[in-house]
């Protein structure tokens, strides 16, 4: 199986592709670096960047000059994660094109490679990541899917980047980084703590490391994924399972800058403001939900840790009637209105819909308004998951939302640069963002 997987990654090429396939490979770079950008101007970000002073050819997304590719493999990947916006892959349980993308991206600007390379190394990387990743059946108890399977993928993006064809290379990529996986702590990024982001960080910037170690002709011992791998990373390793055609065409792109086990929730109040505006007079709220979506019920203490609670998410979305980047800030969370809310918000597990996950993020809300009158939702399948995925037109509204936010007027260029992949270079999408950033 293992042999089966490094040949066709060694060989994947974007060009070749289905067509739905390279489009949805472009809209996940564009998805990607829209959602670090946001991400990068965040104050912990920025004096995190600040640490550095390396010079190099590949960008960090929010500065304006050139950084060693494996620093900006560390900053790209940890503002990624922060805003909770990196897309995923349900079935797998994990983020692929957030640990590939800024793996590849950075090695392909500082080695000046065509666009088409850089999208062939995201769609090699993000196919084997996703195939261990179901492989594992989940993560133990205690590990975050942040590292694991995401880093397997970067690894073998870069070893596609790198030594394109060459089958050997990318065994030895895919088991260096089964031999060596990073285990984040679930409960540091659970609790919004923002030391959380560098664990993308670190294992985009290890499996990279390792893809490249991997180019280079260091040996793994044989065996890796399900001696070492399966072992301490996976919850129930059933080895590669039936092979579902591309999976890129089946993750997802998020709506709600939360955890995506709450999505199902977000979408029902979501559905029930759409229809009423913003709630001032809600007396009750009552959520019923999966298991692993019932954990996260606590009132949160902190903007990063809203986007880890049920209550907190709620009581925002229905007091403002929005839950995105303008709503879901520090001054909201803090606010009494939202804690008072929240405090009011019950999450309750229900065993019955258990069975929706992870097929889908089940959800039932029942909000009770001051005047006793009812209203409902309910969610399965989220919004931009899988058959339920944004078009084209949706992903780049997002985008240009996110890259306006951050580089006011630059959006468009940065977009452009993306498209023009397909024709140009890699510096091409470094050099509008480093403009942008100016």
């Amino acid at each position: 199986m293992i042999e089966r997987l490094a040949a066709t990654a060694a060989a994947t090429d974007w060009a070749s592709a289905p067509a739905a396939v390279q489009d949805r490979v472009v809209d996940l770079v564009a998805d990607t670096v829209a959602v670090a950008a946001l991400g990068s101007g965040r104050a912990e970000l920025r004096a995190l960047a600040a640490g550095s002073c390396g010079a190099g050819e590949s960008t960090v997304v929010g500065s304006p000059r050139g950084w060693p590719a494996a620093d900006a493999q560390f900053l790209n990947g940890s503002a990624i994660a922060a805003d909770q916006l990196q897309d995923g892959h349900r079935p797998a349980r994990g983020h692929p094109a957030s640990h590939v993308v800024p793996a590849v991206l950075a090695p392909a600007e500082e080695r000046d490679l065509p666009g088409t390379e850089l999208l062939s190394a995201v769609l090699a990387g993000y196919e084997v990541g996703v195939r261990v990743g179901r492989a594992m059946g989940g993560t133990p108890d205690g590990v975050h899917d942040i590292g694991t399977w995401g880093q397997v993928g970067a690894a073998a993006g870069v070893a596609r980047l790198l030594a394109p064809g060459d089958t050997a290379a990318m065994r030895r990529a895919v088991e260096l980084a089964g031999s060596a996986v990073l285990l984040s702590d679930a409960a540091t990024i659970f609790a919004g703590r923002t030391g959380g982001h560098a664990f993308l960080g670190a294992s985009v910037q290890l499996g990279a490391s390792l893809g490249a170690a991997a180019v280079a002709g260091l040996q793994p011992l044989p065996g890796a994924l399900e001696r070492h791998f399966a072992a301490v990373a996976a919850r129930e390793w059933s080895a590669f399972g039936p092979d579902h055609g591309h999976e890129v065409l089946h993750g997802y792109t998020k709506a709600h800058p939360t955890c995506a086990h709450l999505h199902g929730v977000n979408d029902a109040v979501a559905d029930i403001v759409a229809a009423t505006g913003p709630l001032p007079d809600v007396e009750s709220v009552e959520v019923h939900t999966f298991a692993h979506a019932a954990r996260f019920g606590a009132v949160a203490d902190s903007e990063l840790a809203a986007r880890f609670s049920v209550p907190t998410s709620v009581a925002v979305a229905l007091l403002t009637g929005a839950l995105d980047e303008t709503t879901l800030t520090a001054e909201t969370v803090s606010s009494a209105a939202v804690h008072d809310l929240a405090a009011r918000v019950d999450v309750r597990h229900d065993p019955e819909l258990d069975a929706g996950y992870p097929a889908g993020r089940p959800a039932r809300v029942r909000v009770v308004r001051a005047d006793g009158s009812l209203l409902t939702g309910s969610a399965n399948l989220p919004r931009g998951d899988a058959t339920r995925a944004f078009d084209r037109d949706a992903l780049r509204t997002k985008a240009r939302r996110l890259l306006d936010r951050r580089f006011p007027g630059h959006a468009t260029t940065v977009l452009a640069a993306i498209d023009g992949l397909a024709a140009g270079g890699a510096r091409s999408l470094g050099a509008a963002l480093r403009a942008a950033a100016a």
